[in-house]
């Protein structure tokens, strides 16, 4: 996968949501293969920076990953050793015909190609889109940058992860679409405590991409929250958590230095509310 080194992006909302939309879609196949496995629970996926999207291995089988490489929408089923079993280009073919594809493959390898079903998200919490009725995919030139988020955004999460104690794998989550962390905070009284952190390419909340920081559970008093550094914010509408929005830092690439020390200083207020 061929992310430019310099940053290329050029921000439109419309076509950003467009083809943030259809890789929304196109990673579904992927979360599909759960239901395959016995332990079904688990759909988050992964970022791989020689093969974008993948899920974790699938082993009742035969071990291997299905991966999607967001440039082309090309859909791989790949060995333990990254060796291409098959691949199915999205362009101009329908996620029907993706998931037939998928099943045929699961039936070779002698797993039960019933299984393989798109997952049911709640009503009004998924964007809807032709592509859910038989549109086809197609190549939009700003795929590449979407592509070039997650890689920074992983590389920036993956900092993160080595830095805190209690705090899980950084996953896709093909609900929603954002990549994130969460770092769990001990508590002396048995309360859940934890902070999620990550970045979401837009959403009802925004319809741009933005890095999010949320303590849970949710501060009652919102009238006084911890000032935040790089340019941070605090949304409060139905959710609360700190929140640097692209409009607010610009290109993926060259904003890296600013969601750092955005990111820095949010885990940091969170930890001060939820103690």
């Amino acid at each position: 996968m061929n992310i430019p080194n310099q940053p290329s992006f050029i921000f439109d909302r419309q076509q950003f949501a467009e083809a943030r939309i259809q890789l929304h879609y196109a990673i579904q196949p992927l979360a599909a293969i759960s239901n395959a496995l016995a332990d079904s629970s688990n759909k988050g996926l992964f970022w791989d920076y020689g093969r974008g999207f993948t899920t974790r291995a699938i082993t009742p089988i035969k071990s291997y990953r299905v991966a999607l490489e967001p440039i082309s929408l090309t859909l791989e089923f790949l060995t333990d050793r990254d060796q291409v079993i098959s691949a199915f280009t999205l362009s101009d073919r329908t996620l029907s015909e993706a998931f037939d594809w998928m099943k045929a493959i699961v039936s070779g390898l002698g797993g039960d190609a019933d299984l393989i079903t798109p997952i049911s998200y709640p009503p009004n919490d998924f964007p809807d889109s032709d592509l859910a009725r038989g549109k086809t995919f197609q190549f939009l030139n700003l795929t590449s940058n979407l592509a070039e988020y997650y890689a920074i955004a992983d590389r920036i999460l993956q900092d993160i992860v080595q830095q805190e104690a209690m705090v899980s794998n950084v996953r896709i989550w093909p609900h929603h679409f954002d990549i994130a962390t969460l770092i769990s905070i001990p508590a002396s009284n048995g309360e859940e405590l934890s902070i999620g952190v990550g970045l979401s390419l837009g959403d009802g909340s925004y319809d741009e991409p933005y890095w999010y920081v949320t303590p849970y559970p949710y501060p009652e008093d919102r009238s006084s929250l911890p000032a935040l550094n790089g340019d941070g914010i605090w949304h409060t509408e139905h959710w609360v958590g700190a929140v640097l929005t692209a409009s607010q830092c610009g290109e993926p690439q060259a904003s890296a230095d600013q969601v750092k020390t955005f990111l820095n200083s949010a885990i940091a207020a969170c930890k001060q509310l939820l103690n």
